[in-house]
């Protein structure tokens, strides 16, 4: 005869009895099981119900993990009710991870608005001990020189020569802001050179729809051709906030290029209704450097030109080029044709504006060093320096005082000269494309003109004259790289 409490597969038997009864109840309540809801004996399936769950882990009730979820979020509740709110603040995931990029951020920023904006703080704060250089607000300080030249032309080494060896706030293709950059000397960038260019006629609505196929174009186009932007030319007039490609940056666009178009030539000036009469930033001196023109039109030629010289031209540049000289039409041209014609109307501007004393001189990057460039722009002279102090350092520097340590004239031409030269190398090493006069006569690579037509060939020969290079140094036309291996003997 089974006794009372057994299990079937054989278990003990509960104890009877007011003491029992606690344990039991005890060990419920440890367990969290099935908890007793009597004083009455423990039944098997109690017994079953608080192993099960003990088995699971739960607690607090039952439930397995829901239950171990509930105890930590009760344990977290009363961790946080413990804490001051301090410590709540400073555990918080945003303030304990975000202060890594936050106040970096934040003190970047500060700094910047104490250099560029409120100088002054800097001194009020050591007592006059600490005196910087004055802010530019507004646009009636100049800055001290624009050099603008075609892509390709390699201002990119000019502008960080000029940072580097004479300690300049250059920017290169970037805000004119000085509030908010390093940029209170000067600025290298081609797309500037549209101030000295002449405005398409508007008679027929030639500016407007110029000046529509640039802002209305996709930001990729711009990256593609030097990451134009209308920050390029000041602070936005219309509040717009980022560096996109947005509504706003689209009608600031228009106001920039229809200000900025022709605002440098004195032939536009003197005709208030077709120029504006001036431009919005003044740069004390404007110069144009110069790359020999077939080397940039190589390297014209292998970023513009998918497929390689029998290739098509890429949208982007045909937009610019289309905009910007619109008399001419480059969509029926070869690549060669669209990229030389593009050039030669560039280089054919700039010197127009020098010839009227609109662009002050002009420099060879081939054989110019940083002092040449900064003796073209005026700061040689103490009468044509805009910021003193930089004048006596740089007649310091270019004067030779500093040659024995490394930051005399010598390096400054090395800084300039290395990445030209290693350019040009790889040019003739057969690295980059290659081009002779014979290759700018029309018929060849896919064009369409008359074959052995000289349009482009003669326009390219009178620069070379222009800018004083030795036409013979170009050949009429290069062997191509299989047949220099085979003449040597390589295959």
């Amino acid at each position: 005869m089974a006794k009372k409490g057994w299990k079937k597969d054989g278990a003990r038997p509960s104890p009877r009895g007011p003491a029992a009864v606690t344990v039991a109840e005890g060990e419920a309540a440890e367990g969290g099981g099935g908890g007793m809801g009597s004083t009455g004996p423990m039944s098997s399936s109690s017994t079953s119900s608080s192993s099960s769950s003990s088995s699971t882990g739960g607690g607090g009730g039952g439930g397995g993990i829901l239950g171990l979820l509930r105890d930590g979020i009760d344990e977290n509740r009363r961790r946080v009710d413990d804490m001051t709110m301090i410590e709540v603040l400073t555990d918080h995931p945003l303030i304990r991870y975000g202060k890594f990029v936050f106040v970096p951020t934040a003190l970047y920023y500060c700094y910047l608005y104490v250099r560029l904006r409120r100088p002054e703080y800097a001194s009020y704060a050591t007592f006059g001990l600490v005196n910087l250089r004055p802010a530019m607000r507004g646009y009636d300080t100049p800055r001290q020189f624009l050099v603008v030249s075609s892509p390709m032309s390699m201002t990119h080494l000019t502008s960080g020569a000029l940072r580097d060896v004479l300690r300049l706030e250059v920017g290169h293709e970037t805000t004119t802001d000085a509030s908010w950059a390093f940029v209170r000397d000067g600025s290298t960038s081609w797309m500037h050179g549209i101030r000295y260019m002449n405005r398409p006629n508007n008679d027929d609505g030639e500016l407007v729809r110029s000046v529509s196929r640039i802002c209305n174009a996709e930001r990729d186009a711009h990256i593609h051709m030097g990451n134009f932007h209308p920050r390029f030319f000041g602070p936005s007039r219309l509040n717009c906030k980022g560096d996109g490609w947005d509504t706003c940056w689209r009608n600031e666009c228009f106001l920039a290029l229809l200000d900025e178009w022709g605002c440098g030539a004195s032939t536009t000036v003197k005709n208030k209704n077709e120029g504006g009469g001036g431009c919005r930033i003044v740069f004390a001196r404007s110069i144009h450097q110069v790359r020999n023109p077939m080397h940039v039109l190589e390297d014209l030629v292998s970023a513009h030109c998918v497929g390689g010289l029998e290739g098509v031209v890429a949208e982007p540049f045909l937009l610019y080029a289309s905009a910007l000289f619109p008399d001419h039409d480059y969509y029926v041209d070869s690549c060669i044709e669209a990229t030389g014609t593009f050039l030669v109307s560039y280089l054919e501007a700039m010197m127009d504006a020098r010839q009227r004393g609109d662009i002050d001189a002009y420099y060879r990057i081939e054989n110019s060093s940083v002092c040449d460039v900064a003796r073209a722009a005026g700061l040689m002279s103490p009468d044509t320096t805009v910021y003193m102090p930089n004048h006596v350092r740089i007649d310091r520097i270019c004067d030779g005082d500093d040659e024995n340590d490394g930051t005399g004239p010598s390096l400054a031409r090395k800084e300039m000269m290395s990445s030209v030269e290693y350019s040009d190398e790889m040019t003739n090493s057969g690295h980059r494309t290659r081009l002779g006069w014979n290759d700018l006569r029309g018929g060849m690579y896919s064009s369409k003109r008359d074959k052995g037509d000289k349009t482009l060939q003669r326009r390219f020969k009178n620069m070379f004259k222009a800018f004083i290079y030795d036409e013979k140094m170009i050949p009429l036309e290069y062997e191509s790289i299989a047949v220099q291996k085979i003449s040597k003997g390589e295959l």
